[in-house]
């Protein structure tokens, strides 16, 4: 115990406070409905009140224990400007045992489940639990060892999961997305492809092959995160590096994914006719899985719908379904190539395949019948992407409040995640191009 916070009235310690955190919460906590949705909301206070009663405290108990008053307790979980400050957040995260990056509090560190460090670091069970934020070099370090079956420096054997955890910890940062920026993970996704890069250079036969095609899913990840960020050299940059390790190492799919990337990149230049050229390459690969297939198609159908071919896009969206209907499910924790998507991306795709055919009554249908079932557990970025692209549709139809309000929450959404890819669908409303506020937006993200 310590004493904290002196009473300006008495000169004396006005409270208590534990150096260590209360008892730990459950691990799904962290992941439950109520936080995620605070989360998503960028509502720190309401991560604390849901701490708060797990831990079966009042709020003028936490308030004692921590050294602030009841109403500041209440004006914090309420909402508040006092929600943002660090001053006040910093020390009730660290008493409540909350993960950090849900409070927005450790921007450039991985959110790894406890027990996926310890996975790595078998030595640390005893000392962690729930969520914990894992700095790039940190990362490195205990992959590097864990790789090496714990000794210390390069050059040894590989263990013999090591690719199968190298796998793992890309789909962990592909689903820390979910809380993190793009500008944030950039460093981790690029310190973990360099490692790789390392490994790949002294390793010969199918494990070399293997630790191509594991780097080439990192490249396209970065490729995209560049994207986000609207960095459309780095982009392609990665993107291109993407496709040439998986041509290296003969994978179809890391090929087809690969071309699928660069028509979606395509798009922002306006040519139609290399989006659908690319695409169409993903699609002639040979022995693609279903999910890959599906991918293609989606973007075939994409690439239609700008070409104004509404018959071809639509049996495109079909075909599309029906393969990714085809994939099997897996019970693993390794990264995938779409391992993510789930049928309600299919039916966003159709919705905004006919705004693009200039069908915004039917888009606005679709969209209703998504939001209803799975809005809000939509990435942030991607709720930003469509909820842009209903604005569009709600102006299309001559809705145009309807189509402010909801641009003004797109707009809102963007100023949270930083993502570039939200600000190009705003940029598609016209007159709301030049509206002053997302003219100042894109100078702050640029």
């Amino acid at each position: 115990m310590a004493l904290d916070r002196t009473d300006p009235t008495t000169g004396r310690p006005a409270v208590v406070v534990p150096e260590a955190p209360l008892p730990p919460l459950p691990r799904s906590l962290w992941k439950s409905r109520e936080v995620r949705e605070a989360v998503r909301n960028q509502s720190p206070g309401a991560v604390v009140a849901v701490a708060r009663r797990a831990h079966g405290l009042r709020q003028g108990e936490l308030g004692s224990l921590a050294g602030f008053s009841q109403s500041a307790i209440s004006r914090l979980e309420s909402g508040s400007n006092i929600s943002y400050d660090l001053r006040v957040l910093r020390p009730l995260q660290r008493l409540l045992g909350i993960p950090a990056h849900l409070l927005g509090l450790s921007d450039n560190t991985l959110p790894m489940d406890a027990a996926d460090v310890t996975r790595l670091a078998p030595g640390f069970a005893d000392l962690l639990n729930g969520v914990v934020g894992v700095d790039v070099d940190t990362l490195v370090a205990l992959t590097s060892a864990a790789v090496y079956g714990g000794s210390s420096g390069s050059g040894g054997a590989i263990a013999d999961d090591a690719l199968s955890w190298l796998r793992s910890l890309r789909r962990i940062i592909n689903d820390a997305h979910n809380w993190r920026s793009s500008r944030a993970l950039l460093p981790i996704a690029r310190g973990m492809y360099d490692f790789i890069e390392v490994l790949r250079r002294s390793a010969r036969g199918e494990q070399r092959r293997e630790l191509l095609v594991i780097a080439a899913t990192y490249a396209e990840f970065l490729g995209w995160m560049h994207d986000e960020i609207g960095d459309p050299r780095g982009a392609i940059q990665w993107t291109t590096r993407a496709l040439e390790q998986g041509q290296a190492a003969d994978d179809r799919d890391v090929v087809a994914y690969s071309y699928v990337r660069m028509s979606q990149l395509a798009e922002a230049d306006g040519d139609v006719d290399r989006v659908v050229g690319l695409v169409r390459a993903a699609c002639r690969e040979q022995a693609l899985g279903p999910m890959v297939r599906a991918l293609a198609f989606r973007q075939e159908a994409r690439a239609l719908s700008v070409a104004g071919d509404e018959a071809s896009c639509m049996d495109r969206l079909d075909a599309a379904r029906t393969e990714f209907e085809r994939v099997s499910p897996r019970t693993d924790d390794e990264y995938w190539i779409g391992y993510c998507a789930t049928a309600e991306h299919f039916d966003m795709e159709r919705a905004a395949s006919w705004l693009q055919l200039g069908k915004p009554t039917r888009a606005i249908e679709v969209y209703r019948d998504v939001q209803d079932r799975v809005w809000r557990q939509l990435c942030t970025w991607e709720q930003g992407v469509h909820i842009a692209k209903l604005a569009h549709a709600h102006a299309m139809a001559g809705e145009q409040e309807h189509a402010m309000s909801l641009a003004y929450e797109a707009l809102d959404n963007a100023r949270v995640t930083k993502s570039s890819l939200v600000l190009r669908e705003l940029g598609k409303l016209g007159k709301w191009e030049g509206a002053p506020d997302v003219a100042e937006l894109v100078r702050e993200i640029r």
